[in-house]
């Protein structure tokens, strides 16, 4: 599988994840890892980070993470929990690891840090193997 090819579809494609800012920076086979720069834009009323935000991010880059497989999937289940609150915080980092990659269900778990490696939110997402090549 050619990372880079992953890397560069993923960043050039227009819609939600570019129109957000969400960087995908690394791919290897079950992992991935991506990035978004906070502006005001990504703020909610109190000023923190919105958690769709955050939980968009840990979803983009599992899903990086799925693509590394070869295979399209789609979202089946997702659970996140935010442990930090981000008031300040100018950028969020996520890293996405494989547990499983079975004939139907993918499961990757997904921490969030902010710019000081903080632990933000963890989040466990479950995509259903479509079984479709990429194509890339």
């Amino acid at each position: 599988m050619d990372y880079q090819k992953i890397i560069d579809f993923r960043n050039n494609s227009e819609g939600f994840t570019m129109v957000n800012g969400i960087k995908i920076t690394k791919v290897s086979e079950g992992y991935a890892e991506g990035e978004i720069e906070i502006t005001d834009n990504h703020l909610n009323m109190s000023k923190g980070i919105h958690g769709g935000c955050i939980f968009s991010l840990a979803d983009s880059v599992a899903g990086s993470a799925v693509w590394s497989r070869g295979k399209k999937a789609t979202t089946s289940n997702s659970n996140i929990s935010f442990l930090r609150p981000t008031f300040g915080v100018k950028k969020l980092i996520a890293k996405a690891k494989e547990v499983k990659y079975g004939k139907n269900l993918l499961v990757y778990d997904v921490d969030v840090e902010d710019e000081k490696n903080r632990l933000i939110a963890r989040a466990t997402v479950t995509y259903f193997n479509l079984k479709e090549d990429l194509n890339l």
